[in-house]
C-alpha cells in the first residue's frame, strides 16, 4: 500500500485530545492518512487510538514500549513514512496548540520549498495566550538557535510539512537527538544540506487540555546539545553533510577492510566529541595549508594524483580544485566520508594500497597523510614497489608521515597513557600506529630500494611539527627487480 500524504502526531497521555484533533482534521478533507505514534501512554491513549483505527483504514497507530522521547517518535514516524512511499508529510502536536486549518497555507508554501515550518516569531501576537515563562523559554531558544546555527527560522517547533520525495532519507539518518533538540537539529541538517526552507506565520493558543511534558533535564540537554552542534557546524561541517553511501561490491571477508569500515562508521556525535572537533580544527587550519603548499610546489596544475588512503579527504579539498585527484581507500565507509568533503567528486576507487587497481605508469604523483604509519615495517617494501609501478617516469610521491619525535605523536601518546594507564579507561583515539619515521637514513633506504630518490625531508613549523614530509622522485622502474617480494603473503609471513 502506498500513501501519498500523511499526518504524523506523536502522543503521550493525550486521551483528552485525540478525538478532538482527529475530528478537526477530518472536517478539512485533506485526503491524508494519519499516523499516531504512542509511547505506551499510562492514561490509555494507545488503546483509545486502536479503537479508532479499527473503524478507519486510513488511521494507523505505532506503539512504542515506553517514553522514548518526542524526537525519536518523529524519527520513527518519518522512517515509517518513507517506507510507505509518502510524498508529503505533515507533523503537528495533539494538544490543540497547532491548528490543522493552517495546513492549507503550509501546502501552498510547499510549492516552492522542501520543508515548511510554522513560525511563532514573525508576528507580535503569535504567543499572546502563553504564560510569561513559557514565552521566555521559547524566545530564548529561538534566539540561540538563530545565533549559534546560522539559520533564521523558527527551529524548535513541531508544526511542519516535509516534501519527502525531495528530501534524501539519509539526512534524517544523521539526526542524533531523541528529545526536543530533534527539532532544531533536524532543521539544521536540512538547512546545511541545501534543502529549501519556507516559513508560515502561525498563532499558538495556550494548551487546551493536559500539561507540558518538557522537564528541566530536557532544557539542560537541549542547551548542551545546541552548543555541541554549533561547534561541529563551525569546525567539522562535513559531518553534517549527507553523502550517498559508496556501494562496495560484494566479496570475501577482509579483516583490514572491516576494521576501517568500523572506524569510519564510528565517527559521529557519540564519543570522542572533543577530540574529533580538535582534530577537525587541526586538519582544517594547520594540515590543509601544509598540504596545499607542498603539493602545489611539487606538481603542476592539472596533474593526475592518487590520494592513496584518502579517508575523509578533509585535507585535500583545496588541492582537488587544482589537480585531478583519484581517491583510493580500502574502506567503502571511508570513501563515503570523502564524498561528504568533496560533493560531486566521482573518481573514487575501492582498493588496497598493496594492489592499486590501475595500469602501470598511470599517475603523475601519489600522496597520503597519516597512512604509512598504520603498516608494519615488513609491509613497506611492497607498498613502495606498488607506488613505483603506477607512477609515470619522473613521477613523485609526497608522504606526510608522523615521526617518533612529532608533536602530535607525543601528545596523543601522553593522552592515551593518562586515559588508559592512569584513569583505567579503554580509550583509543585513533587507529594503531606501527611504523613511525625514526631517521632520514631509514627513509632513504626504503626509497632507494624501491627506485626513488628523496628530494625533501622536511620537519618544521609549517604544520606545527606534526609530520615528517617526504618527497621523492621515481628514477627507475623496478617491476622486474626479483630482489623484492612480490606477494602480500610473503610480506605477511615475514611479519609473523
Amino acid at each position: 500500500m502506498s500513501i501519498k500524504s500523511l499526518i504524523l502526531i506523536p502522543t503521550y497521555n493525550e486521551i483528552e485530545n485525540i478525538e478532538l484533533i482527529l475530528a478537526r482534521i477530518r472536517t478539512l478533507d485533506l485526503g491524508a492518512d494519519l499516523l499516531f505514534v504512542d509511547d505506551h501512554s499510562p492514561d490509555g491513549t494507545g488503546k483509545a487510538l486502536d479503537h479508532l483505527a479499527a473503524q478507519d483504514p486510513h488511521l494507523h497507530v505505532m506503539h512504542r514500549p515506553g517514553k522514548l522521547g518526542v524526537g525519536s517518535a518523529h524519527l520513527d514516524g518519518i522512517r515509517w513514512a518513507y517506507d510507505q512511499g509518502v510524498e508529503t508529510l505533515i507533523t503537528l502536536d495533539a494538544d490543540q496548540t497547532h491548528s490543522p486549518e493552517d495546513v492549507f497555507r503550509f501546502l501552498d508554501a510547499l510549492k516552492e520549498a522542501d520543508i515548511v515550518v510554522g513560525s511563532r516569531f514573525n508576528e507580535p501576537d503569535s504567543l499572546i495566550d502563553w504564560s510569561y515563562f513559557r514565552t521566555f523559554l521559547t524566545t530564548v531558544g529561538h534566539k540561540l538557535t538563530s545565533l549559534l546555527l546560522g539559520m533564521p527560522y523558527d527551529a524548535t517547533g513541531a508544526f511542519r510539512v516535509y516534501r519527502l520525495n525531495a528530501i534524501p532519507r539519509g539526512i534524517f539518518d544523521l539526526v542524533q537527538s531523541k528529545g526536543y533538540s530533534f527539532f532544531y537539529e533536524s532543521l539544521h541538517l536540512l538547512f546545511v544540506n541545501g534543502m529549501r526552507i519556507r516559513e508560515v506565520n502561525i498563532q499558538l493558543p495556550a494548551r487546551t487540555y493536559g500539561h507540558s511534558k518538557m522537564r528541566a533535564s530536557d532544557i539542560i540537554h537541549s542547551v548542551t546539545f545546541l552548543g555541541t552542534l554549533a561547534l561541529r557546524y563551525r569546525t567539522a561541517r562535513s559531518r553534517l553533510i549527507y553523502a550517498k553511501p559508496y556501494d562496495a561490491p560484494s566479496g570475501p571477508p577482509d579483516a583490514d577492510r572491516d576494521a576501517w569500515d568500523a572506524y569510519w562508521k564510528s565517527q559521529g556525535y557519540a564519543g570522542k566529541i572533543l577530540y574529533d572537533m580538535i582534530a577537525a580544527f587541526y586538519r582544517r587550519f594547520i594540515i590543509r595549508p601544509a598540504v596545499n603548499h607542498f603539493l602545489s610546489k611539487t606538481f603542476t596544475p592539472g596533474s593526475h594524483l592518487l590520494h592513496a588512503g584518502c579517508g575523509s579527504g578533509a585535507v585535500d579539498v583545496d588541492i582537488a580544485r587544482r589537480m585531478r585527484i583519484t581517491a583510493l581507500d580500502i574502506s567503502s565507509a571511508g570513501l563515503t566520508e570523502y564524498r561528504r568533503n568533496h560533493p560531486g567528486h566521482d573518481d573514487l576507487v575501492l582498493g588496497s594500497i598493496f594492489e592499486i587497481p590501475a595500469a602501470n605508469r598511470t599517475y603523475d604523483g601519489i600522496f597520503n597523510l597519516g597512512v604509512m604509519e598504520h603498516f608494519h615495517l615488513p609491509q613497506l617494501p611492497l607498498i613502495f614497489r606498488e607506488f613505483n609501478r603506477v607512477l609515470k617516469p619522473g613521477g613523485r610521491i609526497v608522504l606526510y608521515w608522523p615521526p617518533a619525535w612529532g608533536v602530535t605523536v607525543n601528545v596523543l601518546d601522553s593522552a592515551h597513557f593518562v586515559l588508559n594507564r592512569v584513569l583505567g579507561r579503554n580509550v583509543k583515539l585513533h587507529p594503531d600506529e606501527h611504523t613511525r619515521i625514526t631517521s632520514r637514513a631509514q627513509t632513504q633506504g626504503w626509497l632507494d630500494d624501491a627506485g626513488f630518490e628523496m628530494t625533501k625531508f622536511y620537519f618544521g613549523p609549517r604544520d606545527l611539527f606534526t609530520h615528517q614530509i617526504i618527497i621523492a622522485e621515481k628514477i627507475r622502474d623496478i617491476q622486474n627487480d626479483a630482489s623484492l617480494p612480490r606477494e602480500i603473503g610473503a610480506i605477511e609471513l615475514e611479519r609473523k
